[in-house]
């Protein structure tokens, strides 16, 4: 939902994934896999989301590097907050149109 809203570019379907497994970190591999796109192309964007502090790298494991959303950013907190009404949105969208009722027969 967040993609039709927002956009759907290389940097918006990375905060996309990391948005969905807020909390925790993942290794590049995952990043790129998760959000759809090639390891080359996370290679050339991920460093100016690091620079720009939406993405922070967390720990490292051996030569393994992990990273995760930066939920102090501005940026993604006002994305997280949109996140939020679209998904409360649907919700009620779907209450609204789900809605069974259900006629006893006594």
């Amino acid at each position: 939902m967040l993609l039709d809203v927002i956009g759907d570019t290389v940097e918006n379907r990375i905060i996309d994934f990391l948005i969905e497994g807020r909390g925790f970190d993942y290794t590049k591999t995952n990043i790129a896999e998760g959000s759809g796109i090639s390891r080359p192309t996370l290679y050339k964007v991920l460093p100016k989301m690091v620079n720009a502090k939406l993405v922070v790298l967390t720990r490292v494991i051996g030569n393994v590097q992990l990273y995760m959303l930066n939920a102090k950013n501005e940026r993604i907190q006002a994305l997280l907050k949109l996140e939020e009404f679209l998904l409360k949105r649907s919700f009620e969208e779907i209450g609204e149109k789900g809605t069974v009722k259900v006629q006893v027969k006594s």
